[in-house]
């Protein structure tokens, strides 16, 4: 992983079915990371497109899988299981909002069957990545920016399991909240749509890693700027110009606690 020699950008094989995928997943990222600083909601359209690019870059990807090393095939196997909810939960927001894709009859059973994807994945691959981890550790090769890179990720998915825990801990939390918070849908549904590019972008980046291009510390920094910072400040500037919240929903009750 450190010895990896670097390799000219142009060495990757870019006629790949998932190029076209990739390249419509990052039009759409970009276009936004653009919309939501204008403050201008998602639309039933994009929402409804956004399932069938992931569909089909993940399917691009599938067969390829098997011949990777045990880890990567867990990353992978597991970001599956991720970008199902985070699709799962945009029509679960969308069908609270103004323009909904599906009827909220059958969002929330999507969403309460892709809540239990989610936990199984983050079993799935915390307790290999750990796991792993530890064993390195206790070899003595211990990797600090993998351990700090690896909890700042459990962090992140963390914030989603509590979400996923007041869903299903009181099905009228989530009603509650939007009642006082109109635009919450808003809030959620743009940070879902981020996320399912965020998801694929980073195993993207380690592939480069793999392939030589983009290695070492450009590539954790654009791991961090692109995939974690700039889009968590595009997130929270949101919350100041719409009516929604960040975090504070965490700490809302609904009827079940009345």
């Amino acid at each position: 992983w450190l010895n990896i020699e670097e390799q000219p950008i142009s060495s990757l094989q870019w006629a790949h079915l998932q190029t076209p995928w990739a390249a419509a997943a990052t039009a759409i990222y970009a276009f936004d990371m653009v919309r939501i600083l204008a403050v201008v909601p998602p639309t039933a359209v994009e929402a409804g497109a956004i399932g069938l690019i992931y569909f089909g870059l993940y399917g691009s990807r599938y067969t390829e899988i098997p011949r990777l090393e045990p880890h990567y095939q867990v990353s992978f196997y597991a970001s599956c299981g991720w970008t199902f909810y985070a699709w799962a939960s945009l029509m679960h927001a969308m069908a609270c909002g103004p323009s909904p894709v599906v009827p909220l009859s059958i969002a929330e059973p999507l969403h309460t069957a892709a809540c239990v994807v989610y936990l199984v994945s983050c079993l799935y691959f915390y307790s290999y990545h750990w796991g792993r981890h530890i064993r390195h550790a206790l070899d003595g090769r211990f990797r600090p920016w993998f351990a700090a890179g690896l909890a700042s990720l459990t962090a992140v998915h963390g914030l989603t399991v509590g979400h996923i825990w007041k869903m299903l801990d009181d099905p009228g939390w989530f009603a509650t909240v939007a009642k006082i918070y109109p635009d919450q849908w808003q809030w959620i549904a743009d940070t879902r749509l981020l996320e399912l590019y965020l998801t694929a972008a980073a195993l993207f980046l380690v592939i480069l890693h793999l392939r030589g291009v983009l290695t070492g510390t450009k590539n954790a920094a654009l791991v961090f700027l692109g995939t974690v910072i700039l889009p968590t400040a595009a997130l929270f500037l949101e919350t100041f110009s719409i009516d929604a919240v960040a975090w504070q929903h965490y700490f809302m009750v609904g009827p079940k606690y009345w």
